[in-house]
């Protein structure tokens, strides 16, 4: 099998190992809702407050699109033309917006919550679910977007910004609702379901958390444009980039 269809493979198997992952870890944490009184998630709809859940299923819904597309060029003979199914921008974006949104969890909970948090912190992954969520999925998206995906052409600066769109949407959507009371703060009038402090505007001072909220925003863009950049780095490493770009896929598959 040549280089190409060789990482195309791997890509596919890690997508399969993803969807595993998330799947069975969502099951563990459902049955801890329904078996630990202590579990901070309450019932099934309070997993959503979450960016670590929600960032997972959507990195989820991913790894489905990128494994059905994957296992047909993979049916395909190489003598057709497949140069565009393998290097198809839309592929790789979907890619980039999985990859960048679950490094976005492991920093966060590896640089800045178990420090912050000490001992407890720990808990975030002590188990086989919250491990998976926060350490094992990131892992493998950002090695599988890093070293085995590939494009054709250079992103143009609107499409790397998808790497952040998720980060994004989801701070919109939980600001409308905390703004909307129906996440309410840690205060004496609140009930602590807010998912994150620095959404807890009705506690707090209102401009603190618009500057952290812009902050978590910037920071997931500029995820996705470092997360491109360090992919070509290493596309020139394993394969010269220049070539993918004007090489038929016909040589490649001959030359690799």
């Amino acid at each position: 099998m040549k280089i190409i269809h060789k990482r195309l493979a791997i890509s596919f198997v890690l997508n399969i190992l993803i969807i595993i992952l998330f799947f069975t870890s969502l099951i563990a944490e459902i049955v801890d809702i329904y078996t630990n009184p202590t579990s901070v998630y309450k019932n099934i709809w309070g997993l959503f407050r979450f960016f670590t859940i929600d960032g997972n299923l959507f990195s989820f819904i991913c790894s489905i699109i990128l494994s059905i597309k994957q296992y047909k060029i993979l049916k395909i003979s190489e003598t057709e033309n497949v140069r565009e199914l393998i290097f198809s921008p839309i592929n790789y974006i979907l890619s980039l917006m999985s990859a960048s949104t679950d490094l976005i969890i492991f920093i966060v909970v590896i640089l800045i919550l178990i420090p912050l948090a000490g001992s407890e912190g720990i808990g975030l992954i002590n188990t086989y679910n919250a491990s998976s969520f926060h350490i094992t999925i990131p892992i493998l998206l950002n090695l599988k977007f890093i070293f085995l995906d590939a494009k054709a052409r250079d992103l143009f600066f609107y499409e790397k910004i998808f790497g952040g769109v998720p980060m994004f949407t989801y701070g919109i959507i939980m600001l409308i609702l905390c703004l909307c009371k129906v996440f309410t703060g840690y205060g004496e009038e609140g009930d602590g379901n807010i998912p994150y402090p620095f959404l807890d505007i009705y506690h707090q001072n209102a401009f603190l958390s618009l500057i952290c909220a812009l902050f978590i925003f910037c920071f997931g863009f500029g995820i996705g444009f470092l997360l491109d950049f360090i992919n070509k780095k290493c596309e020139n490493i394993i394969y010269p980039y220049n070539y993918l770009k004007e090489v038929e896929v016909n040589q490649v598959m001959e030359l690799v």
